[in-house]
């Protein structure tokens, strides 16, 4: 496999057992990481879907934090590997890696917005007025937050090193 070349291919479905699961997968290099494979899955039949960040080098444990500041640190690259914990301490977030999670390539806005996604759906299936009250709270923040408003610190946590915050652009080596 070339580097940016992309593989499709078909396999059974895990959970419908048809043959309509796509998987695509891509060779890529990411500055200040190294090699990856992308990959996802997508069933045209029932819908079932998953992707996923493959580091191909070793790599030990790594914990990355960002303080986001302003607006402009919104734009930070981010891998999170399907193994990596995401803490946002400032609104009491984290998402821990379970039998489902997903890797993904994105910047710390499109990390935002996953979060945001989740506290909707807490809000959503809160069981008390409680609940319901501290997810709009932090609904609240994560709006402020995306407009660069409240500052707060992305911690990405890796057991296998598979994940990575890029330096802020600042903070990068100049060549």
């Amino acid at each position: 496999m070339s580097l940016d070349e992309v593989h499709r291919y078909r396999l059974e479905c895990p959970y419908c057992g048809s043959n309509e699961l796509e998987v695509v997968e891509v060779l890529h290099e990411i500055p200040f990481f190294g090699k990856v494979i992308l990959s996802s899955m997508r069933c045209s039949r029932c819908g079932y879907r998953k992707s996923d960040v493959a580091n191909l080098e070793f790599k030990p444990p790594a914990r990355y934090e960002l303080k986001v500041e302003g607006p402009e640190d919104l734009n930070v690259r981010v891998v999170r590997s399907s193994t990596a914990t995401i803490q946002i301490p400032e609104l009491g977030i984290e998402v821990k890696p379970g039998p489902i999670a997903e890797g993904f390539i994105s910047n710390v806005e499109g990390v935002l917005h996953r979060v945001k996604r989740i506290v909707e759906q807490l809000l959503r299936d809160s069981e008390s007025p409680e609940e319901a009250e501290r997810a709009r709270e932090v609904l609240h923040k994560i709006e402020r937050a995306l407009q660069g408003e409240f500052p707060f610190t992305l911690i990405i946590d890796d057991p296998y090193g598979n994940s990575f915050i890029a330096p802020k652009p600042s903070q990068q080596p100049r060549s």
